[in-house]
């Protein structure tokens, strides 16, 4: 049974996995926080927005305009210095800093970095990067495999990720080598050996090698 005392607090959310986030009132501001069962403060009570804490046991929180991430001991796993992150997902997050993405673990350090326009979550261990108008991919090492020549891309599936070139849709695995040439007006992603793709206003099912398999 929770013990906070409530008149502390402007407000006390509910408590998950033994946390609670509350939040303060003070001099025009909110500043929030997390108290455990027993009403201690276990992140201080010092952010301007906090999120709840994730499958990972990390918050998203807010200070200075910047935002962080801290661990279920109040501690900040990563500052507060990035003007947006994402939300963690298999021990990355993405994040922005002067305008620019790239990715960190969940030891702060810097994994892919910081110089993309955006970045999309990794898949099959590759991310989508785009620097204006032209897409490629990195591996979770930061190195681009896929050149950023491309117009559009879809992440990776089956090995094979989706790319627009001059207007028409191929398929190109993690190292970049075109694996289904450009010839389609549009595609989806490949799922279990097998994607759809569009030629005028015919749809067809092709394999890993580009071979048709059935007309639909």
């Amino acid at each position: 049974m929770a013990n906070a005392d409530k008149s502390k607090y402007s407000e006390i959310g509910e408590y998950i996995n033994g946390l609670a986030k509350v939040r303060i009132d003070q001099e025009n501001t909110e500043l929030f926080g997390f108290i455990d069962n027993s009403g201690k403060v276990v992140v201080p009570i010092v952010y301007e927005n906090t999120c709840l804490f994730d499958s990972y046991g990390f918050a998203k929180v807010k200070k200075h305009n910047k935002w962080g991430f801290v661990n279920q001991l109040g501690e900040e796993i990563i500052p507060t210095v990035y003007e947006d992150t994402g939300f963690f997902k298999d021990n990355l997050v993405n994040v922005c800093r002067q305008s620019k993405w790239g990715f960190v673990n969940s030891l702060g350090e810097v994994v892919v970095s910081l110089k993309y326009d955006w970045i999309w979550n990794f898949s099959e261990g590759f991310a989508i990067v785009r620097n204006g108008d032209k897409h490629g991919a990195v591996n979770l090492s930061g190195k681009e495999t896929i050149p950023m020549i491309y117009d559009f891309m879809k992440p990776s599936h089956d090995g094979l990720s989706a790319a627009k070139l001059n207007q028409k849709w191929g398929y190109v695995n993690t190292q970049g080598e075109v694996k289904i040439p450009f010839l389609y007006d549009d595609v989806w992603n490949f799922e279990n050996g097998a994607a759809q793709v569009k030629i005028g206003s015919k749809f067809f099912n092709v394999d890993l090698k580009g071979d048709m398999i059935t007309k639909i």
